[in-house]
């Protein structure tokens, strides 16, 4: 018998205020979020493990505000950067994101953006994963200032929102699980954002090989082999 082909069609995330679950290890960057109209400073930085939801959390201000992202890495050759401090590109936030790929050459345009940021002329929101005393900053006036800002940590997840999460990458491929599957997954996945993606897309492949339901029994079989 032929081997079941299937399709590995692409996942459609839900960015929507309401598909973010917002529990003790992340409720104060969603505060943020929720007030960016009200922040009392103009320049904010949010920072967590890659796939903690600070992308989830860019496009819920994409959605209320006016905004321009743009990535660290090359910022100093970056045109959309120098429409910005020259006044030709607008936006109400500008979102600064991976923070910890800024290379030498990027600083200066960093502190010019935090200073354009300072003088009114559009918020600014960072974005990394690590905190200020674990980035090497050789610019001491920025290093300065972004050691000023008070950084808002996403911390590690809790049983809560990884039971949250993985309702939401099921769904975000269109698959509805069973309590008991979710029950089983909690303290076996590894509590890594990117891996909980891996684990369930692995999951999803493997209930379509095999033309089955998603069940504790195949999530074993999958955690079998992908551990």
């Amino acid at each position: 018998m032929a081997e079941q082909l299937f399709f590995d069609l692409p996942s459609r995330p839900a960015f929507e205020r309401e598909a973010f679950m917002v529990t003790q290890s992340n409720a104060e960057a969603v505060a943020l979020i929720d007030q960016a109209a009200h922040w009392p400073v103009p320049v904010q930085w949010i920072y967590g493990p890659s796939g903690c939801g600070k992308t989830h959390l860019a496009a819920v201000l994409a959605q209320d505000f006016d905004v321009h992202i743009v990535h660290a890495n090359g910022l100093h050759k970056n045109a959309d950067v120098s429409a910005i401090l020259g006044g030709e590109l607008s936006a109400t936030i500008v979102i600064l994101e991976a923070l910890d790929d800024l290379q030498t050459a990027d600083e200066e345009s960093l502190f010019h953006l935090m200073n354009h940021a300072r003088h009114g002329a559009q918020k600014l929101l960072i974005m990394s994963q690590a905190p200020a005393a674990r980035l090497n900053i050789g610019l001491l006036d920025l290093q300065s200032r972004l050691k000023a800002i008070a950084a808002i940590a996403m911390g590690p997840p809790d049983d809560e929102l990884v039971a949250g999460l993985l309702h939401k990458l099921f769904g975000d491929l269109q698959l509805r699980v069973d309590d008991r599957v979710i029950a089983y997954l909690v303290p076996r996945i590894e509590r890594d954002f990117t891996s909980m993606g891996q684990v369930v897309k692995a999951i999803d492949r493997q209930a379509l090989a095999l033309k089955k339901p998603v069940t504790v029994p195949l999530v074993a079989d999958v955690l079998t082999a992908y551990l």
